[in-house]
């Protein structure tokens, strides 16, 4: 296993407590008050320093771009869905006409956290097609 999947592992495990912690504390702190879970995201900054000395070859380099590219899609699509999906509800469920100005930084940072989650596992999915490939 080499550093990017490390840190790849470190991004998935990070992103799942975080959900996890989101879901456990919204009964008692209610669902703004919750969004602090994301938080421990923030252990992901320590990733730079696994592996900081290893050289990557043109394969860790493309898959790279690749995992990266798919994180930026899949956050972009996790934005405008937030957006939209935040007037759906507001407008034609409830019947308002604004929004909770909150709730535009809240997507704006799980827009974040898709991107690195969705880069993680896009990079493990990658390694082990690639070392599916080697063995065949």
């Amino acid at each position: 296993m080499n550093a990017e999947q490390k840190r790849a592992w470190l991004g998935v495990v990070t992103g799942i407590a975080c959900v996890v912690g989101y879901v456990a504390l919204v009964p008692f702190l209610g669902p703004m008050a919750a969004t602090g879970a994301f938080g421990l995201y923030g252990i992901n900054g320590f990733a730079g320093f696994i592996g900081r000395k290893e050289r990557a070859d043109e394969r860790d380099r493309s898959i790279a771009r690749r995992a990266t590219l798919g994180g930026a899609m899949a956050s972009y699509m996790a934005f405008i869905l937030g957006c939209m999906g935040t007037w759906f509800v507001a407008f034609v469920c409830l019947g308002k006409e604004q929004v909770l100005v909150h709730l535009l930084g809240t997507i704006t940072f799980v827009g974040g956290i898709v991107f690195y989650f969705v880069r993680s596992v896009v990079v493990l999915l990658l390694y082990g097609r690639h070392v599916e490939a080697d063995n065949a």
